[in-house]
């Protein structure tokens, strides 16, 4: 019986998982930035990340947004996401765990105070 739950799970998770990845990426962008200001991360991956930032606010672009409209906003997107990635899996795994500890906990206590204020 209990593999037949697992198995029901398994399955709910693998359908669910874009979603569930839509749902953490402000916690995403969070862990970028946290990543970003700690001084135990690698001096290039910081210019790495705030190369892609400024290239996103930026108003030139590879693709311009105007010749292919939404190949620009997609190449955007592509560059930050790879950034993104190179950072967090670039970065010290300590210093990752201790700063999505620390997000998770935010998110908890944030709960916590909506939950409590509006019972």
């Amino acid at each position: 019986m209990t593999n037949n739950y697992n198995e029901e799970y398994k399955k709910l998770k693998r359908k669910y998982f874009w979603l569930r990845v839509l749902m953490h990426i402000p916690n995403f962008f969070k862990l970028a930035f946290r990543l970003a200001r700690d001084k135990q991360v690698p001096l290039y991956l910081k210019i790495i990340f705030y190369a892609a930032v400024v290239y996103v606010l930026s108003p030139f672009d590879f693709l311009p947004a105007f010749l292919v409209p939404f190949l620009g906003w997609i190449e955007d997107i592509i560059i930050f996401v790879i950034c993104i990635y190179l950072l967090v899996n670039l970065s010290p795994p300590e210093v990752v765990e201790k700063h999505v500890k620390a997000i998770d906990t935010e998110m908890k206590q944030r709960f916590r105070q909506y939950f409590y204020r509006y019972r």
